[in-house]
């Protein structure tokens, strides 16, 4: 049996869709802050989380060819803010998140110079503006329509505009258990879910808040499923600015596995 932890949200649903049917393979939905312990409890083989995870923790091994990323606007990751971006002084963080987070951070230091001070709290814009003076919302959360109250920032499109490069939200993350067979595996279940994307949408909008053309919109438009050259030199990026930033102390290289075989 092949046990995969998987986050719930309609960004994911391409990666999962042809292996939910399988006698031989179990998903395991959670948020993303909730994933690493699968993997640490050896309850999974391997985990869709955070693309932070998989740089901060020694000894992971990573499924080449296969992620959630983004070139451009990702229209599931947004800061909302009451005040314009330079005069943010608190930033509520969302609790259910990991790499958003750390992104959210290092934008507003790296284009608006800013670090503002951090609290962390559950996926509810009302409850976190009330707080502070901006919150980040993801996944079909940060997808829903919020009224014009907000300035509100793209953060897909932020890091773009600061580096050129796509971003890397989440990937397939194991240990000595991601075999290369497992990560082909996923590799040939992302093929599968891109050429069905019109079927995935139509199944998935109506629980993502969204109807059947923004959800095929948002996953032909918004979302990306390859892992690239230009996708590892976007997380090289990330992990040099995770330093920088101060939101963690070293990465790591992770090992990937699979049909491209190559390492950052």
């Amino acid at each position: 049996m092949l046990k995969l932890g998987c986050v719930p949200y309609l960004n994911a649903k391409p990666l999962i869709w042809s292996l939910e049917t399988r006698p031989e393979t179990e998903i395991l939905l959670a948020v993303p802050s909730q994933l690493p312990q699968l993997l640490s409890s050896k309850s999974a083989e391997a985990i869709l989380v955070s693309s932070i995870e998989a740089l901060r923790t020694p000894g992971v091994t990573v499924a080449d060819g296969v992620s959630i990323s983004s070139f451009g606007p990702v229209r599931s990751v947004r800061l909302f803010s009451r005040v314009p971006f330079p005069e943010i002084q608190t930033l509520a963080l969302d609790a259910s998140s990991l790499t958003s987070n750390a992104l959210a951070q290092i934008i507003l230091a790296e284009s608006y110079g800013i670090r503002p001070e951090t609290i962390q709290k559950n996926p509810d814009i009302d409850a976190m503006l009330s707080e502070a003076d901006a919150c980040i919302l993801i996944g079909d959360n940060g997808l829903k329509k919020i009224g014009e109250t907000y300035q509100i920032l793209d953060l897909g499109e932020a890091w773009t505009h600061l580096t050129g490069l796509p971003f890397v939200w989440a990937v397939w993350t194991g240990s000595d258990r991601l075999t290369h067979e497992v990560a082909n595996t996923l590799r040939e279940a992302r093929e599968r879910g891109q050429a069905n994307l019109e079927l995935i949408a139509e199944k998935y909008a109506t629980s993502s808040g969204q109807s059947k053309e923004e959800a095929l919109s948002y996953l032909t438009e918004a979302v990306q499923f390859e892992l690239g050259p230009n996708h590892h030199l976007g997380l090289e990026q990330f992990a040099r600015f995770l330093v920088k930033n101060d939101i963690l102390r070293e990465t790591f290289h992770p090992v990937f596995r699979g049909r491209l075989s190559v390492a950052i």
